[in-house]
């Protein structure tokens, strides 16, 4: 099996579990179970309990942001991140086996659900180690910053349509988009996770975070990017929450003003997987109906 019409293809076919047990034998370690995993766009196994292999989905050079991602991440956060234990290519498809990050799955219900000191500790410390991985100079990373900005703003509206938005949205966004894009800095650039989400996350205890993974969507970019998948995928709504995170981070109080929640409406618009339906449904069933500026206020609430 190689190439992208075959990946897509067999994705949920039985193939997989033959080709991740090859990889294995390849590599000396024959005798371990394997568990696919769920949730993810490439073919994950569990391999025993302390294993990971990833086989990649070819056409978004995941892979190579990955490899190069986890050499650069290891040790500059307080979390766990995996390592590399072998790279290798198969039937034309790139694999990584990585270390399995210790820990349990927190959801955004049981989050909502703890204690509010418990969900201060748990933001302030994706946002220090956030901090600490943003501060690290992304020496060897080519940056695409500012040809990723034009090429997702370029694209945007004619993406929210197929994601069924709503009419009024998509009359006001071309004037958004035009008024908000020089709102985005384009310099300095960091190395950015990409995804930081409950799903790339696990935790020791209640409030420990222990791991951060998935590193398949890294670049470099400005440092924002990187707050989206929180303030919006966990913090949506949440405005006081959402100011406990930017303050962990090192904002002001007077920063997080009605020009930053702009800013980080228009970053949430770029981001890889943009749908402001979705977005809105998070919310609550009846968002779906707002307009922009008002989805705007909805989701970054901190102002």
């Amino acid at each position: 099996m190689s190439g992208l019409i075959d990946f897509e293809s067999n994705y949920h076919g039985p193939e997989w579990r033959a080709a991740a047990r090859a990889i294995c034998e390849e590599n000396g370690i024959a005798d371990r179970e394997l568990e696919r995993a769920g949730g993810t766009d490439h073919v994950v196994f569990f391999v025993g309990e302390d294993l990971v292999l990833k086989i990649y989905r070819p056409e978004r050079n995941c892979f190579e942001r990955e490899r190069r991602s986890l050499e650069f991440a290891n040790g500059l956060t307080p979390f766990q991140t995996p390592k590399i234990i072998f790279s290798g290519k198969r039937d034309g498809l790139d694999h990584l086996l990585m270390t399995r990050i210790d820990g349990r799955e927190m959801t955004r219900p049981e989050f909502l659900g703890v204690a509010r000191d418990e969900q201060v500790s748990i933001v302030s410390q994706l946002a220090t180690g956030l901090k600490r991985l943003h501060e690290h100079p992304p020496d060897g990373f080519v940056s695409d910053w500012p040809d990723f900005v034009e090429e997702r703003a370029s694209t945007f509206i004619e993406r929210q349509i197929g994601h069924g938005v709503n009419a009024r949205i998509i009359e006001q966004l071309s004037r958004y988009i035009a008024d908000s894009l020089p709102l985005i800095p384009l310099e300095p650039t960091v190395f950015l996770h990409g995804d930081v989400h409950f799903g790339n996350l696990r935790f020791d205890g209640r409030a420990s975070v222990s791991g951060l993974f998935d590193f398949a969507d890294s670049r470099v970019g400005w440092h924002e990017y990187d707050l989206l998948a929180i303030g919006v995928l966990i913090l949506q709504g949440e405005g006081e929450l959402q100011r406990e995170f930017f303050r962990a981070y090192g904002y002001a109080d007077n920063e997080m003003d009605e020009e930053m929640r702009r800013r980080l409406m228009t970053l949430t618009m770029l981001y890889e997987t943009a749908d402001l339906r979705r977005y809105a449904l998070r919310l609550r069933p009846d968002a779906v109906d707002l307009d922009l500026y008002e989805l705007e206020k909805a989701i970054w609430a901190f102002v």
